[in-house]
């Protein structure tokens, strides 16, 4: 098992500076979730816990059991987040491409069955462009786009199986 050790000052380097509510209220700092998130790209395959290091005189255990609990539950939640996020994207890069595909082929028979009039000349210039604008508008999101979705959804899939424990820092 490998784990993940992030050294704090405090318990508020895990929370945004512009939130002062309680431990179980307040909001995870982009600066805290950078850091794990660097972490976890270091790490080769982390299966572990995340291990929080503060200063022995700083700790408080009541506090401790508060903001484990919070943060597991957010891991949690934006894991399902992620994970509905990557489902519907992927259903509408699907769709995008079929619609694209079936533009294609029906532009294509219906140049072929038909005569080459007005109608249908201006019909297969108007389809055409749409057709392949939809099909490279669908390769594109599933080779750029959803790839960055699936990254964001599994590093929320391995950290929300991780449990938070707190140590001294030495």
């Amino acid at each position: 098992m490998q784990d993940v050790k992030l050294w704090l000052d405090s318990y508020d380097d895990i929370y945004s500076d512009f939130d002062s509510r309680q431990y179980h209220k307040r909001r995870i700092s982009e600066d805290f979730l950078d850091e794990l998130r660097n972490e976890l790209k270091i790490s080769e395959k982390f299966d572990g816990n995340i291990i929080l290091l503060l200063p022995k005189s700083k700790r408080a255990e009541a506090s401790e059991i508060i903001i484990a609990k919070g943060l597991s539950e957010y891991f949690i939640k934006q894991y399902e987040f992620h994970k509905n996020k990557c489902q519907v994207k992927l259903k509408n890069g699907i769709l995008l491409f079929t619609s694209g595909f079936f533009i294609m082929l029906f532009n294509t028979w219906f140049s072929f069955h038909f005569s080459q009039s007005f109608a249908v000349n201006f019909l297969r210039i108007l389809l055409e462009p749409a057709g392949w604008f939809l099909l490279w508008a669908a390769f594109d999101f599933l080779y750029y786009d959803f790839t960055k979705l699936k990254a964001e959804r599994n590093i929320y899939k391995q950290i929300s199986s991780a449990q938070i424990l707190f140590a001294n820092a030495e």
